[in-house]
């Protein structure tokens, strides 16, 4: 998918530009950042639906979720966490 097909809307192009100055390898025109931003929102969309599960006592779900993030965070090179 080119990057052409995505579309920012003016909040959201703030936003980014807002974090690139705090982050130094993140630039909002590389497909590679569109990717890595992708993949956040994913993990934190992970987080909210087994903070659901937990509630809801839904063990499997909450197991399943918790080594779908695992994975992601290992892809991504990040620390493992320490408190899992």
């Amino acid at each position: 998918m080119s990057l052409e097909v995505i579309e920012i809307s003016d909040k959201h192009r703030h936003l980014l530009n807002r974090l690139t100055e705090f982050i130094p390898d993140l630039d909002p025109n590389a497909p590679q950042s569109l990717q890595r931003i992708f993949g956040l929102g994913l993990i934190a969309l992970t987080m909210q639906i087994t903070n659901k599960a937990r509630a809801q006592e839904q063990d499997e779900l909450v197991a399943e979720l918790g080594e779908l993030a695992r994975e992601m965070v290992a892809a991504e090179g990040w620390p493992p966490d320490s408190s899992a």
